[in-house]
């Protein structure tokens, strides 16, 4: 009773609030089109003008798009045919981009780093930016051209350097001392050159057993439910998951119809009457054939010669059956309609029968009919679907329906379909059983319907124990390869016997007397760390390991080093400490990336766009 008196008291203030609100949201809205007040007094980010937020930085839709779209040119001027994981690609790398050039630029600009006249005057003369040195009009045969660069900049046409004085000042200089702070942690020891030469140029020649998950896979016994349960209990944060969507999907593939069959045999028997006719087959493949490699090399169809075996069954039935200069009805095939001329037979010194021949391919192509009828059908399922339901319209038209369980909001595709996020983000912005218009990707057109969701919670121990299985028996696989090498280390100790010389199962891989660089790797055992640190400080004749690989466990023998070439040494000893700076360089900054990102309030509105 106290707190609805209190409420009525405070009513005419609640009141004055809430006009307020209104006053302002008219006020602001109107300064930034429209903006949602409520959300900019609690902090949220408006997805209809904001697609992210680092820290205080808003970004735009269409900055992000255009960043996008540079990476979608990447490929496009590539040659290749753009598909949905490109686009998908396009979207994560533009997106990576983005973050580090803003958490970047506003590390530099909370550093303070700045650059003076003085400084872009002394980089454009003395330490030039890539950009500038591959410039084409300051290279001679390929190669930065100084006297050609300084002349151009001393004597400027008009004001074409003033963007990239203004690009060095602003960006370039502030970024390369950003770059000379981190590379302050940077320290490469003579050590470190002398250990990298040796990977690079010692030779050691080893006996080695490998005792790989392969030789123990058979011995090692499933965990117990019980043990699978008490994995799933210590590790149940490593399965949190976010709201989950189920939803049911019906779905017409972008597949020639019938008669688009019929279409193109018959313009394929066209072209074999005219081949007949006396028309040249040579120019008629050149002209019509869909085989990719003529439309390369535009070779008249050949095929050169060709035995059993080759070619798919139909092509290669008829081809055989028919005599030396048919030209053959046409042979379909997965790949289309064959036109095949056998132009020569002969038996091969072996007695098998050869063929000569050319062909001309004819792809059956969905037609634009075919794909318009799809469509309507489609559009008609969505529009009764929406009606009297979705699972009466699939039965009523005899349509499949499938469904996909546990979708999350950040996935790309669906099963059977593949990339289609657009169907992802309407499983996630509508409410259960909602049904959605006609969407479609390259393959297919489709039709969904929100099931039922799932809250945020952790993934139930079955749903995750195939996932647990596989992790604990890995484990007890890399144990089970150690205890291995760790008896037959025993036996030949005990025996006083040499890796080369001792008896080993056939399960284990056994390497004998190679020689390799440790930057080269061994045969099955590859490239390790554990084997580069043992092998670099040991001595002939010794046995060492057990040593832990990608695969399991190994045994060395050490039968022989290269000598050092300190002479060699001194060649080198420049380009190895330079590409061990590079290396910690880009892993400096990577770490220091990593962090910046790790503490960024970063906001991800790309859900409601994509």
């Amino acid at each position: 009773m106290g707190l609805m008196t209190t409420m009525r008291k405070r009513m005419h203030i609640v009141l004055w609030g809430l006009l307020f609100m209104f006053l302002l949201s008219m006020t602001i809205g109107g300064l930034v089109g429209g903006a949602d007040i409520v959300g900019h007094l609690l902090g949220r980010v408006n997805p209809a003008t904001t697609i992210a937020r680092i820290n205080d930085r808003d970004i735009s839709p269409d900055l992000y798009q255009n960043l996008v779209n540079q990476e979608i040119e990447k490929v496009r001027s590539t040659g290749q045919e753009l598909k949905d994981f490109h686009y998908q690609r396009a979207r994560n790398t533009a997106w990576e981009n983005l973050l580090q050039e803003v958490l970047v630029s506003q590390e530099v600009d909370r550093l303070n780093l700045t650059a003076s006249d003085e400084e872009v005057l002394f980089h454009l003369e003395n330490e030039p930016p890539s950009f500038l040195q591959q410039n084409p009009s300051f290279q001679t045969d390929g190669n930065f051209d100084q006297e050609k660069y300084m002349k151009a900049l001393a004597n400027p046409e008009g004001d074409e350097w003033i963007p990239i004085e203004s690009f060095l000042k602003n960006t370039y200089i502030p970024n390369f001392k950003l770059q000379q702070f981190l590379d302050q942690s940077i320290v490469i020891k003579e050590s470190d050159i002398r250990t990298e030469f040796k990977k690079r140029n010692l030779e050691f020649t080893i006996n080695a057993i490998h005792i790989t998950d392969n030789a123990v896979r058979s011995k090692v016994s499933d965990p117990s439910d019980e043990d699978l349960l008490m994995e799933y209990n210590k590790s149940k944060n490593d399965f949190k998951h976010e709201e989950l969507r189920n939803i049911e999907y019906c779905f017409w593939k972008k597949e020639p119809s019938k008669g688009d069959s019929i279409k193109a045999e018959s313009f394929a028997k066209e072209i074999a009457e005219k081949a007949r006719n006396g028309d040249d087959f040579s120019n008629l493949a050149n002209e019509f054939s869909q085989d990719p490699g003529n439309q390369i090399s535009n070779n008249g169809g050949d095929l050169g010669w060709f035995k059993r075996g080759r070619m798919v069954k139909p092509f290669e039935d008829a081809a055989f059956a028919s005599n030396k200069g048919t030209i053959t009805n046409p042979i379909k095939s997965r790949f289309g309609y064959h036109i095949i001329y056998v132009r020569d037979k002969r038996t091969n010194k072996d007695g098998d029968e050869e063929i000569l021949a050319s062909h001309i391919l004819l792809k059956i192509e969905t037609s634009a009919t075919t794909l318009s009828n799809l469509k309507r059908e489609a559009t008609l399922f969505s529009y009764d679907a929406q009606d009297i339901g979705f699972n009466t319209t699939a039965d009523s038209n005899k349509i499949e329906i499938y469904e996909q369980k546990k979708l999350k909001e950040d996935s790309f595709s669906i099963n059977t379909l593949g990339s289609f996020r657009n169907a992802v983000r309407f499983a996630f912005q509508n409410e259960i059983n909602s049904v959605s218009s006609i969407m479609e990707n390259d393959s297919y057109f489709a039709v969904f319907k929100v099931d039922s969701l799932i809250p945020p919670g952790i993934t139930s121990f079955d749903d995750v124990k195939s996932q647990l299985l596989t992790k604990i028996r890995r484990k007890l696989e890399k144990e089970a390869t150690l205890q291995k090498a760790n008896n037959l280390l025993i036996e030949i100790t005990a025996d006083g016997e040499s890796i080369g010389k001792t008896k080993i199962d056939k399960e284990i891989n056994v390497i004998e007397n190679e020689t390799k660089t440790l930057s080269q790797g061994f045969s099955s055992i590859g490239r390790s760390n554990f084997v580069n640190g043992a092998l670099l400080s040991g001595y002939l004749g010794e046995i060492i390991g057990p040593l832990e690989t990608t695969r399991g466990h190994t045994l060395l023998e050490i039968i022989e080093i290269s000598p050092f070439d300190s002479t060699e040494f001194i060649v080198q000893r420049e380009t190895l400490k330079k590409n061990l700076f590079n290396q910690k360089q880009r892993q400096v900054f990577e770490s220091w990336l990593d962090d910046l990102k790790s503490k960024a309030s970063i906001t991800d509105n790309r859900k409601y766009y994509y």
